[in-house]
């Protein structure tokens, strides 16, 4: 999916799915970034042209890393869960054999998002 633009992506909730569709207009080529699974994502940075550097799976401590101050914010809102301490929220991501996958962008939108599964097409 390197440099390929984001056309759109659609969440839904109720089969906790999310779908990204993509195009590389030097290739013609249309791709598609499916989660399933999905408890949380976070994506930043949504322009009207977004342009894909790299979809990856990372391990869970690196989201831990990254994602601290954020969560420590949302921690009192039962974001992504309801916890306590850190590692109860992490025992239970890598319990439910949770993924971390990132989306790098050359361009616009860039983010990360926490499933069960993913797959490029």
């Amino acid at each position: 999916m390197h440099d390929d633009v984001i056309v759109s992506y659609n969440m839904d909730f109720s089969s906790k799915t999310l779908e990204m569709y993509t195009y590389n207009e030097k290739y013609n080529k249309k791709g598609k970034f499916i989660a399933s699974g999905v408890l949380t994502y976070f994506f930043e940075s949504v322009l009207e042209s977004n342009i894909i550097l790299d979809i990856d799976e990372w391990k869970i401590e690196s989201f831990f890393m990254e994602n601290l101050a954020l969560l420590e914010k949302m921690k009192n809102h039962c974001w992504p869960i309801p916890y306590q301490e850190t590692q109860e929220l992490k025992d239970f991501l890598v319990i439910n054999g949770y993924k971390y996958i990132k989306i790098v962008s050359a361009y616009g939108l860039f983010g990360w998002v926490l499933a069960k599964k993913y797959e490029i097409k």
